[in-house]
């Protein structure tokens, strides 16, 4: 496999796992208020940085709809980032 090829391997894991992540991120977004579960795909892709937010928000007390979807975007976006180095490091090898 020729180096371009293996740096492109990284840019389509990581593009189609944000694709995925952004899509399950508006989901909650545009659901109705009765569809309680329109945000179960979101804590997948937003992991382990999800259950850190919940610590800190219990403990602190926060209870903000869009700060939590602020932070789940964050954990999609690192997660992404890790995605991508992990795949390249490996496609380097």
């Amino acid at each position: 496999m020729s180096n371009t090829a293996k740096s492109k391997l990284a840019l389509w894991v990581s593009g189609i796992y944000l694709l995925f992540a952004l899509g399950a991120w508006v989901l909650p977004l545009v659901a109705k208020p009765d569809e309680s579960l329109a945000g179960v795909f979101l804590v997948l892709f937003a992991q382990p940085w999800i259950i850190v937010w919940g610590w800190v928000s219990n403990t602190l007390s926060l209870d903000n709809f869009m700060l939590t979807m602020g932070v789940m975007l964050l954990g999609i976006l690192l997660n992404t980032w890790i995605l991508y180095r992990v795949f390249s490091w490996i496609s380097r090898r």
